[in-house]
């Protein structure tokens, strides 16, 4: 097949988003298929057009070209229509949304989910659009390497290492974590990573008040702003505990991320990971008292052998691997 992608610019996809595209993009090539990125013309006539995220301006029209050439579009919100998404800056996305984006989107022939709570959203705000649900995949070949990463990343053997990775954004609620952990019956030792760019840097200021004021609870905090590319994954896997504070995601490719090294995972809720048990994972609401119960919970369970994240990393890569999801997706392009 030949498969069109249309994507937002590189600003507006960085790190994750990317990161997922790209894998599928590798993986469908794998299969002998061909992908075009952002083509500007229909030279090679595309099988299938593929829109990922929104709030693009020239979606609507390039939707509309394939329409007219009886090509059948696909689109992968990516989490923006989740409610949170729509609800910050709702006085200028839901008139767009109504006015432009919903015309669009209910004439594709199938809009794509990337768990099934975000294809059940969208069924409500699109009942007549076919929705369809397949996760997204493994962004490396990374695996479990505890001792090492942890050697080089500068970490004693005696710490407890929490880490959160992803940007500093209030959606991602880093200040639930810090109110959190400030609450919470911590091991000695105890050490928080925070790794991701400053994206608000009004909310960043506020996490960093937040922790001045709790510091006599808190334990060392560092800041190292972000880290994009492979070098992430040595973070994932010297920490001991990987957290995810968030308000909202439609997927959660960094909890994927930490569990394919065997990393435990805290998340919320908010996240389609709430099947995840101890010791793979600790789910808690989307409130600082809820966290605080699963940090506690966490601190008084023994840190793990390599065995226990071996059994974590292939349980995670049998499910996410994209041997198997990108056959998932080729049949779905096949059926339109």
């Amino acid at each position: 097949m030949n498969i069109h992608f249309h994507e937002p610019p590189p600003a507006q996809k960085l790190g994750g988003l990317d990161a997922a595209i790209r894998s599928m993009e590798a993986a469908l090539r794998a299969l002998g298929h061909t992908v075009l990125v952002n083509p500007t013309d229909y030279r090679e006539p595309p099988n299938v057009v593929h829109f990922h995220g929104l709030w693009q301006r020239g979606y609507p029209a390039l939707a509309a070209r394939a329409g007219k050439a009886s090509v059948p579009v696909i689109v992968s919100p990516h989490g923006m229509l989740e409610p949170w998404a729509l609800n910050h800056k709702r006085w200028k996305k839901l008139p767009y949304f109504h006015l432009i984006e919903k015309r669009w989107l209910a004439r594709a022939a199938c809009i794509l989910a990337t768990a099934e709570p975000e294809g059940a959203r969208l069924r409500e705000l699109l009942p007549a659009t076919r929705i369809e649900s397949i996760p997204l995949g493994l962004t490396s070949d990374a695996r479990p390497d505890y001792t090492a990463a942890r050697a080089a990343l500068g970490w004693r053997e005696e710490e407890t290492v929490l880490l959160y990775l992803s940007r500093i954004h209030e959606k991602k609620g880093l200040d639930l974590l810090l109110t959190a952990l400030a609450g919470a019956e911590q091991k000695a030792n105890t050490r928080l990573v925070i790794v991701g760019p400053e994206e608000q840097p009004a909310f960043a200021q506020k996490c960093r008040l937040l922790a001045e004021r709790h510091a006599m609870n808190l334990p060392r905090i560092d800041w190292l702003g972000p880290v994009w590319g492979d070098e992430r994954f040595r973070y994932f896997q010297g920490a001991d505990l990987f957290c995810l504070p968030t308000h909202s995601e439609n997927f959660g490719l960094v909890v994927l991320e930490s569990l394919q090294v065997g990393t435990p995972v805290l998340t919320t809720t908010g996240t389609p990971w709430g099947s995840l048990t101890p010791p793979s994972g600790y789910i808690a609401e989307p409130r600082a008292d809820s966290l605080q119960a699963q940090l506690t919970r966490f601190f008084k369970t023994p840190t793990l052998t390599e065995s226990q994240r071996a059994t974590i990393a292939e349980s995670t890569r049998a499910i996410y691997h994209w041997d198997t999801l990108g056959r998932r997706y080729e049949s779905l392009y096949k059926s339109l």
